[in-house]
């Protein structure tokens, strides 16, 4: 089965244009064997309230049995159990926690699709990836900023990006690389399969849940061909100087060397999104002079202190080494962490009694 999953891997990597066409077939029992024992026991269970240990103690023949009805496309996924935690802001972030055998299936079909778009996602991208992390992400804008030609910051912010996906666009996207129409179809009924609030079912007929094991890659596809790619193909040629994108999710900067480009980015961004059924949250969306002349020019243009930007839980602003060079300093943005600490502190308190999805 292993072995399977390399050739995909290289197919992918020698045909760049290829359409995959017969995978929903390595859904077979040993690889939902690997993606059981992936799972962790300590989740909370979903609706059905099965739970790890619950599923194993009979596993063959569970997982022979749903191996039978994944090709006999009987299966249904369940509807995930939404629970809302804090964010910090005021506000709440829906997850959705999914049933054990549901778990088992997005994560077989993760395995499958990551063979082919680890290959073809761009080195900008960092969020939910093998083998990168938030700190790769920060390490790489730092060096951008610090050893590039960066003066403007573009930093955009999506609404509600996991709520506003387009279930119609990604399946466009998908079929650029999926033509299995089992796989096509498997996905569209995790996207279609609704949430549980408080007992009442409600159907999903835009977005990915937030909390599940397929909707990061699924969240990084979506993205990359609308903003990753579009913007080393489109943007980046267009542009009178140098420009870099940096992507963790749906969180992004974009560094810029004139002005006029990062302002007609920003115009054109829109629009982008737009297309894609997505819009920029006006209010966390901002353009700011930053960079090794950034000090310079605002004193000069009396603006004051450089602005700073938020990116992944950091504070980033202009500072200086020992030795009197520019130098990106960050620090941890206090204020809301201690918010985001007291909401969970109190939601915690309030909801004792719930179980708690951890992270995937």
């Amino acid at each position: 089965m292993l072995n399977r999953l390399d050739r995909i891997t290289t197919r992918a990597g020698q045909h760049p244009e290829e359409v995959f066409t017969n995978i929903y077939s390595l859904l077979n029992d040993e690889l939902l064997w690997h993606a059981f024992r992936r799972l962790q026991r300590d989740k909370a269970p979903g609706v059905d309230g099965m739970t790890v240990d619950q599923y194993e103690v009979n596993w063959r023949d569970n997982l022979k049995d749903l191996e039978t009805r994944l090709h006999r496309q009987t299966y249904r996924p369940q509807p995930s159990l939404r629970r809302d935690i804090p964010k910090g802001n005021g506000k709440t972030r829906p997850l959705g926690i999914a049933s054990v055998e549901d778990k088992i299936v997005q994560r077989a079909v993760v395995m499958i699709l990551e063979r082919i778009y680890e290959v073809d996602f761009c080195d900008t991208s960092y969020g939910f990836r093998p083998g990168r992390s938030c700190h790769d992400a920060l390490g790489s804008l730092g060096q951008t900023i610090a050893t590039q030609k960066v003066n403007w910051i573009s930093d955009a912010d999506i609404k509600g990006f996991f709520d506003h996906v387009c279930h119609e666009r990604l399946d466009e996207l998908l079929k650029q690389r999926i033509g299995d129409p089992r796989m096509l179809w498997l996905i569209g009924r995790f996207l279609k399969a609704g949430v549980m609030i408080e007992g009442r079912r409600e159907d999903t007929d835009a977005g990915v849940p937030q909390g599940s094991v397929l909707s990061p890659l699924l969240a990084n596809v979506y993205l990359h061909y609308v903003l990753d790619q579009w913007f080393e193909r489109d943007v980046r040629p267009r542009m009178r100087g140098e420009a870099y994108l940096v992507r963790y999710a749906d969180d992004f900067i974009c560094g810029f060397q004139h002005e006029s480009d990062a302002r007609r980015f920003q115009e054109v961004l829109r629009k982008r999104l737009a297309r894609f059924s997505l819009e920029l949250a006006e209010d966390k969306t901002k353009l700011l002079r930053f960079g090794r002349f950034a000090e310079r020019d605002t004193a000069r243009l009396g603006e004051g202190a450089p602005s700073t930007f938020d990116f992944l839980g950091f504070t980033h602003y202009c500072g200086h080494s020992r030795t009197g060079w520019f130098k990106l300093k960050r620090k941890t943005a206090k204020k809301k962490l201690r918010v985001k600490y007291r909401e969970l502190k109190e939601w915690f308190r309030a909801n004792l009694t719930t179980p708690v999805l951890r992270d995937q």
